[in-house]
């Protein structure tokens, strides 16, 4: 009961915070602004496809003239949100997603602190409540990233990792790796990336202050290859196809400045469409809010005491304050961070206030914990009360703040009928009604039609023909005759097709991707002028056409041409 207490105080500041987030489940039959359409399809593309086929897809065909799945960030295939959309509509899955993160990142952040820093149980809960109640979060969820809302986990992370470089344990080992596949499940892309940054800067310092040198090195090394190679299944083909179909890409045209950084994390209105302005914004609101409260900034004097092995944490948070503000220089932090690969494509650099707010708040506590120390033991109990009243106060503040919209989001009510399709499998169309989110995919998969609306940053681009174009032949076809078929059982990632006459082409009306298998070995699947389409050599009784995830982790190259389709067809 001693080791759990803890958890309970925890848990009230938790309540207290979200006091206002069951708001958001009040309008669960209408849709999220922004990116919350995006997110919002990709769940509910998975919810479908177990409850009405009973599978888990490797392949989306419900937008950009199909997707893989298994290799695409945003799908969320196989993560705890995925679990969610079994039993819970895709919207409300991500709901629950978020405050799920927030719970579990609580108590790992809280253990992981103690574990590290060697802090008390009342310096670990202030830790949790700063880094966690930061306006960072609220921000992304009002905005529908929900592939950024897994920061919670950094800390964790971090501590797990740094901890083990001195003190190997085989259950820290595996609560590190759980959160690197819940990140890489989630398509994290962005926490990963300062995560990543984060380790390579503090293994460094860990080493250098470890008393034991050679051995932190051999178990970093062994970490990292353990964590790479476990990994593997997951990350190998995420990371090809991202490589090789690029990004769209938006560089920063303007930087902040110093001034900025007060209305970024104290300033007295942090609504994403009332903030005050910042002397250059290139983004919308969202991307720069990040309010910390007013505690943070009134107790920031405790930097001051901060111990000689947090200088350095202390120089990295300069580091990143200067990376967040974008290239303000020839060899400022974010114009050479350009130039190694994993951030080539970097962007949007103030959402680097997660980490500036992560190293802003270890380096607060630790000096929090410094006074403390300071404070005769007869008057600690009085210290830790006034403590956890100024907690409250500031929990309060930041709620104020941070939740104030949570009413805002969820108001958009789409047309609930579009286009009639009585097919098991959808049909194409260009574009569909706008409801006023940044998207529109899905109003596709409601009404079992397929969209060119992509709202991605993949360049996997590929325009296939709508039903309504005077081209069009049908979803599947044979060609040159232009006969129509259907297949006998469709599924999002496997069509199969009845008896098929022989020297023929069978057309998808899908982009084509090196990944797709037959049943038949002399079928192989080719592009032609673009489309998956299967060579018919021979008469056949039974095709199987299906997406093959063991195919992911091949070099992916769609200009290679032995792909292309045999020009005796």
């Amino acid at each position: 009961m001693k080791h759990i207490r803890p958890y309970f105080g925890l848990l009230f500041f938790f309540v207290l915070y979200l006091w206002n987030f069951p708001n958001v489940f009040q309008s669960n039959e209408l849709l999220g602004k922004f990116d919350w359409d995006m997110y919002t399809f990709h769940v509910e593309f998975l919810r479908k496809s177990f409850l009405e086929f009973g599978s888990f897809p490797f392949w989306n065909p419900y937008y950009g003239a199909g997707f893989p799945v298994w290799e695409n960030p945003s799908s969320k295939l196989g993560s705890f949100t995925h679990l969610f959309a079994l039993f819970f509509t895709g919207l409300t899955a991500l709901k629950l997603s978020f405050i799920f993160y927030f719970v579990l990142s609580g108590i790992l952040n809280f253990h992981s602190f103690r574990l590290y820093n060697k802090s008390s149980h009342l310096t670990s809960i202030i830790f949790v409540c700063m880094f966690q109640f930061s306006g960072y979060f609220f921000q992304k969820f009002y905005a529908g990233h929900m592939n950024q809302i897994q920061g919670f986990l950094l800390p964790a992370f971090v501590f797990y990792f740094l901890s083990l470089l001195t003190n190997p344990n085989k259950w820290i080992f595996c609560l590190t790796l759980t959160i690197a596949y819940i990140l890489l499940s989630e398509g994290a892309i962005y926490p990963i990336t300062q995560i990543a940054f984060l380790l390579i800067c503090l293994s460094i310092r860990e080493i250098f202050i470890s008393e034991q040198k050679e051995d932190s090195i051999q178990r970093l090394i062994v970490m990292i290859f353990l964590i790479l190679f476990i990994l593997s299944f997951k990350w190998v083909p995420m990371f090809l196809f991202v490589h090789k179909v690029g990004r769209y890409f938006v560089p920063d045209n303007f930087s902040l400045s110093l001034s900025d950084l007060y209305p970024i994390f104290f300033g007295p209105s942090q609504h994403p469409l009332l903030s005050q302005s910042l002397t250059k914004m290139q983004y919308r609101y969202w991307e720069y809010g990040n309010y910390i409260g007013q505690l943070p900034l009134y107790a920031s004097p405790l930097l001051l005491f901060s111990k000689r092995k947090s200088y350095f944490v202390l120089g990295l948070l300069l580091v990143l304050i200067w990376m967040m503000l974008g290239k303000t220089a020839l060899f400022s932090p974010a114009s050479l961070i350009e130039h190694i690969p994993v951030y080539s494509s970097e962007r949007v650099y103030p959402r680097w206030s997660l980490s500036v707010v992560f190293l802003f708040t270890w380096c607060l506590v630790e000096g929090y914990q410094t006074v403390f120390d300071l404070v005769k033991e007869k008057f600690k109990i009085y210290f830790s009360i006034l403590t956890l009243v100024f907690l409250s106060l500031h929990t309060l503040d930041v709620r104020k703040k941070n939740t104030k919209y949570l009413d805002e989001i969820f108001v958009l009510q789409p047309q609930t009928r579009i286009q009639e399709n009585k097919e098991s499998y959808p049909i194409t169309v260009q574009t569909l009604p706008d409801y006023r989110s940044d998207s529109r995919m899905v109003l596709a998969i409601r009404n079992n039609l397929s969209t060119n609306d992509i709202y991605e940053n993949l360049t996997f681009y590929f325009t296939n023909l709508p039903f309504d174009s005077q081209e069009y032949h049908g979803e599947f076809y044979l060609y040159p005759s232009f006969e129509k078929v259907k297949p006998i059982q469709w599924k999002p990632d496997q069509f199969t097709f009845g008896p098929l006459p022989q020297s023929k082409l069978l057309v998808f009306n899908q982009k084509f991707h090196s990944g797709f298998v037959t049943n038949v070995k002399n079928a192989i699947p080719c592009s032609w002028n673009g489309y998956l389409a299967v060579p018919i050599k021979s008469e056949t009784q039974t095709l199987v056409v299906e997406y093959s995830i063991l195919n992911s982790y091949k070099f992916y190259n769609p200009s290679d041409p032995s792909t292309i389709c045999p020009k005796s067809f």
